[in-house]
């Protein structure tokens, strides 16, 4: 005689569900460590660019006041009587500082990246673009340095290659003001202190 097991669908219908729960929560807890893990990963990325930004800073910082001091003693000296290449040279100089950008092009090819706040990447990327601008121009400056000392050690008159000098100087310093400002701007949102933050003085001669 045959007999037909008896299914307790009740029974079954729980072990189901609990399966299919047991699944679901199991995605869940790898999704959100997932999640976790690129939240973590972006600050930490955020991190490194607001230290770069903040060595980037420091370095300009000291770079305007030199170049200050140069145009200011480059000027000074431009009203001798007696001017020589030996009074000019000590203020012949050009210190850029540091424009790194290795923590923001990592944060960029991060999958992290994306985790960021829009209006910090769009800030980022307007700072940064500022920044090449600058490295570019003193890029340009250096490449026509040899060509301005010699002009102004050669020249019968160098006074007019000296202010040729003390033009692309101020330049560089105009520039400067502008990449200081847009420094200045994001470590602010970012809850950074800054001492001696800038107030366009940066652009002065």
């Amino acid at each position: 005689m045959d007999k037909t097991a008896k299914v307790n669908w009740r029974k079954a219908s729980v072990e189901v569900a609990s399966i299919v729960f047991a699944v679901l929560l199991a995605l869940w807890l790898e999704g959100w460590r997932e999640d976790t893990e690129q939240q973590y990963l972006a600050q930490e990325n955020l991190d490194r660019v607001v230290t770069e930004i903040t060595q980037n800073r420091a370095d300009l910082v000291a770079s305007i006041a030199l170049h200050k001091s140069y145009i200011q003693a480059l000027s000074a000296a431009l009203n001798e009587e007696a001017l020589s290449f030996n009074l000019l040279a000590p203020h012949l100089k050009v210190d850029g500082g540091t424009t790194s950008n290795a923590a923001w092009q990592s944060a960029r090819m991060s999958t992290s990246v994306s985790r960021i706040s829009p209006e910090v990447t769009v800030e980022l990327a307007a700072l940064y673009d500022t920044q090449a601008y600058y490295a570019d121009y003193l890029n340009f400056f250096f490449q026509r340095y040899i060509d301005l000392i010699s002009d102004i050690e050669e020249s019968a008159a160098p006074q007019t290659a000296t202010r040729k000098f003390i033009r692309h100087l101020a330049v560089t310093n105009a520039l400067a003001g502008q990449l200081l400002g847009r420094y200045d701007n994001f470590l602010k949102t970012q809850g950074v202190s800054i001492e001696g933050a800038s107030g366009g003085a940066g652009s002065e001669n």
